[in-house]
């Protein structure tokens, strides 16, 4: 489903609920993550990329009552009462009131508004489908009152509100990916200096994107305790985050708890996978990218332990299957995988997963 077809969804979705036309319809995508998994809240390099198709639209308007917030779900069928000087409660309408709360608290507090939301994106398959929410909130309030925000704005902003208010300590990649991303292409990021470029497509290959049917919810303890190892190891070491350290380091990791320089020496060669799979999209070595992919779920099943059997399973079944690499994707914890097939495999690898595991489905082929 392309942007227009989603705007005007949700638009239609807003005058059925609420009997009126939104003033404003907009939409972020979700993100798939090529390499570099859980590097970004340690300063590292990522290589996302934005989805074509699978996003979240938003419409929105002012309402009768001011300081209140009128929120409804098309996907969910449900509907939420919000006063804009609430705090989180747990709910989905969290990501949005953090937003308006984050940029228009007084316009609000003045107007009131109503909100209808649609998404293509599975909920807990690990496609940033709470990134693809928060930019598409901020895009809609912005232009409703006028206000002028760049794309890396928006993204700096919606990492602030799932941090700050919603309570995940995510780095900023999936933000980032569906703010600043063109959806259909990769995008090389430097997580700390949020330096970017687009990255080229690999030649003769596609990637696809199965949900092994396990979904996560990143909240719950195990993300959260990554990020706590993290800043373990980086107090052992001395350093400040843990993409200070490169390869010639890794003989260091021998000195510190062994948890520790297992979750250190992922974020190492992780980083250098990101480097390497460039370096490999710009010579055309597909199937070099296509390793890169297979070690960096190795080192996210051994030594960052945020895989699961459906996942690893998936993995090894798509390779068996002819694929050139497939990694999980996201988080973790359960969620997608993603693999890279030459174009004339792509069916065949699809239709024998789905037929091998009764829970997975294909979500997309870039």
């Amino acid at each position: 489903m392309s942007e227009t077809e989603l705007a005007t969804r949700v638009a239609a979705a807003f005058q059925a609920h609420f009997g009126e036309q939104p003033e404003v319809a907009t939409s972020a995508p979700g993100r798939v993550n090529l390499l570099g998994e859980h590097t970004d809240y340690n300063g590292g390099f990522v290589l996302p990329m934005a989805l074509r198709g699978l996003g979240v639209a938003i419409a929105m308007g002012r309402g009768p009552a001011p300081g209140v917030i009128e929120a409804y779900s098309d996907t969910f069928h449900d509907a939420e009462t919000r006063n804009i000087a609430d705090g989180k409660e747990g709910r989905w309408s969290d990501y949005v009131l953090g937003c308006l709360k984050a940029v228009a608290t007084e316009d609000v507090v003045e107007t009131g508004l109503r909100i209808a939301l649609i998404t293509t994106l599975p909920m807990g398959a690990g496609l940033s489908s709470s990134a693809a929410l928060e930019v598409a909130s901020l895009r809609a309030v912005t232009e409703l009152y006028g206000k002028e925000m760049t794309p890396e704005e928006i993204a700096i902003q919606a990492r602030a509100v799932e941090n700050d208010f919603v309570g995940m300590p995510c780095g900023i990649m999936d933000q980032f990916a569906s703010s600043v991303g063109e959806p259909g292409n990769a995008l090389f990021l430097n997580t700390r200096t949020l330096e970017h470029s687009p990255a080229p497509s690999p030649e003769g290959a596609r990637f696809i994107i199965v949900h092994s049917g396990v979904s996560h919810q990143l909240t719950e303890d195990g993300y959260a305790t990554r990020v706590a190892e993290c800043n373990a190891a980086c107090e052992a070491l001395g350093v400040e985050l843990l993409s200070d350290l490169g390869p010639d380091d890794l003989p260091r990791l021998d000195t510190i708890d062994d948890l520790l320089a297992r979750r250190t020496r992922h974020i190492i060669t992780d980083n250098q996978r990101v480097l390497d799979g460039l370096t490999a999209l710009k010579a055309g070595d597909v199937d070099g990218f296509g390793k890169l992919m297979v070690s960096s779920h190795a080192s996210q099943r051994d030594d960052y332990e945020i895989t699961v059997p459906e996942t690893d399973a998936l993995v090894d079944a798509a390779l068996a299957a002819g694929a050139l690499g497939a990694r999980q994707t996201g988080g973790g914890f359960g969620g997608s995988i993603v693999i890279l097939a030459a174009t004339d495999k792509i069916e065949a690898i699809g239709a024998a997963l789905v037929d091998a595991f009764p829970k997975a489905r294909v979500l997309a082929v870039t």
